[in-house]
């Protein structure tokens, strides 16, 4: 099992909120979220302004900005003594707000660390068929056979090129599956957009759907309303 990742070291966290008017302005939903860094450097100067506390306005310079969450928590770091500089200075009321907060609440938040997701080396064929002809779609590139396979040698690399007779069998799936479909313009990825009329017979369900050399039975009809199909 992969080790976590850790995206975030340990910080603290303060608990703000308006003040005054700004404060009904926020209940009334009149005001805009304020910005994180414009409220940290907020909060750095009413705590580096503390002369008379020099261990205070000393660790104020030092903090760091972590983040900022909705609803007004902020998040700062900075090495270990100047954070325990801000606790005692919170424990002892001395802690500043930034200008038009104040401090409701503060207290230690954990590093922040990320379980990786492992991901399995196979790739279903189907899948990377779907996403290819999506992305051709959408570059207005004629999808075919050839263009298809062109397609995933120069983007997929990773994958093994499928044969011909694969490529077929999983185009023919895939449109059985209505996920795609084939016109004289080629293949196109089925989308909400897209309707069709279905009127087969159980022995023409059995037949083999593909590329050009290998027409689409005619009791299928595909109308798109995109534009550019």
């Amino acid at each position: 099992m992969a080790r976590p990742v850790q995206l975030a070291p340990s910080s603290l966290a303060l608990v703000l909120s308006r003040q005054g008017l700004q404060e009904r302005a926020t209940e009334a939903g009149d005001t805009e979220e304020p910005s994180g860094r414009a409220v940290f450097r907020a909060f750095c100067r009413a705590n580096a302004r503390c002369f008379w506390n020099a261990r205070l306005a000393r660790a104020a310079s030092r903090l760091a900005f972590q983040g900022w969450l909705r609803r007004g928590v902020l998040l700062v770091h900075a090495p270990p003594a100047s954070l325990q500089v801000l606790r005692d200075a919170w424990r002892r009321r001395a802690l500043r707000p930034p200008r038009g907060f104040r401090i409701r609440a503060v207290g230690d938040v954990f590093p922040v660390q990320m379980n990786l997701i492992a991901q399995s080396q196979f790739i279903p064929l189907a899948e990377v068929l779907c996403c290819a002809v999506s992305d051709m779609n959408a570059a207005q590139i004629v999808v075919t056979q050839e263009s298809l396979l062109e397609h995933l040698v120069k983007h997929y690399p990773g994958i093994a090129v499928p044969s011909q007779d694969i490529l077929y069998t999983t185009l023919g799936t895939l449109i059985k599956e209505r996920k795609i479909y084939h016109t004289g313009e080629g293949y196109f990825i089925v989308t909400p957009q897209t309707y069709f009329i279905t009127n087969i017979t159980n022995q023409e369900n059995k037949k083999a759907l593909s590329d050009e050399s290998h027409p689409m039975p005619t009791s299928i009809t595909y109308l798109d309303t995109e534009s550019g199909i």
